[in-house]
């Protein structure tokens, strides 16, 4: 859980010094709405899923934001290593709020890393992200379509989700 933080402090850390120097050449502001499902593995539920991102870019290919995600799901089933069912954990209304990190690792394709919390009235959980995005540019350069996939996690839960980003940049 700390080496997550651990993780992201260290990018932060080494590319400071860079986001300084190209500070006005190479920064840039994105905002994006999301739309998309949340996989829920252990039960099999699908959870339509809507959220915010907004990104400063700190060095040519280097971003840090923070993610904030709703997920319209009502309950989920919880199994043990076995795979029997041992209790329903009731999960309504989650919100998913996520400081993230992303990397530009080949031309449009964006490795998305982030660590955060995932409120909900039953229990707050502490929740892992790791993605993909492929940037595709629109007619006008500012806007930008991202269809992305990631893999969330916390210690009850695991799922891909799947869906799609429109942004602006600034």
């Amino acid at each position: 859980m700390k080496s997550y933080i651990f993780i992201i402090l260290i990018v932060l850390g080494a590319y400071h010094s860079a986001a300084q120097e190209h500070k006005n050449e190479h920064s840039q502001n994105f905002v994006g709405l999301f739309v998309g499902n949340t996989f829920i593995a252990q039960s099999g539920f699908q959870i339509p899923t809507i959220g915010i991102e907004y990104i400063r870019e700190i060095a040519p290919n280097i971003g840090v934001g923070i993610v904030a995600e709703y997920e319209f799901g009502s309950h989920i089933v919880e199994k043990n290593e076995g795979g029997n069912v041992i209790s329903e954990v009731e999960r309504e209304g989650v919100i998913l709020i996520l400081p993230s990190a992303f990397f530009k690792i080949y031309k449009g394709l964006i490795l998305t890393v982030g660590y955060g919390v995932e409120f909900e009235r039953h229990g707050n959980l502490a929740m892992s992200k790791v993605g993909l995005e492929y940037k595709f540019q629109m007619h006008n350069p500012n806007w930008i379509i991202l269809p992305s996939v990631s893999w969330d996690h916390n210690k009850l839960f695991d799922g891909p989700v799947y869906g799609a980003t429109l942004g602006y940049k600034f």
